[in-house]
């Protein structure tokens, strides 16, 4: 239906947002979510949680801010290759519709 198409589109589409910033389209996902703006499937309603929305929202300050420490900013690009598969994997699985 039209409904899992733009699904799968907006999945597609944070997924290679992924690649920019970690936690910012994570963060965006879970603000929709929150404000009832997108509906998550059933097993990923945690996303739209206040906890996961202030973890999200502290993670993507940081990453934000570390992004002017060199150092820090190298040390997170890092870290952050293997997040990245992960967090696209999360982002299009809780925006598929069933």
């Amino acid at each position: 239906t039209f409904e899992t198409i733009i699904s799968i589109c907006l999945g597609i589409g944070l997924a290679a947002s992924v690649g920019f910033r970690v936690f910012l389209p994570l963060f965006a996902l879970s603000l929709a979510s929150f404000f009832n703006v997108w509906e998550l499937n059933d097993s990923w309603q945690w996303l739209g949680s206040v906890t996961a929305l202030m973890i999200l929202g502290v993670a993507t300050l940081v990453e934000i801010f570390a992004y002017f420490i060199p150092y820090l900013d190298n040390l997170l690009d890092t870290i952050s290759i293997p997040l990245a598969a992960f967090a696209g994997t999360v982002a299009m699985m809780s925006t598929v519709a069933n």
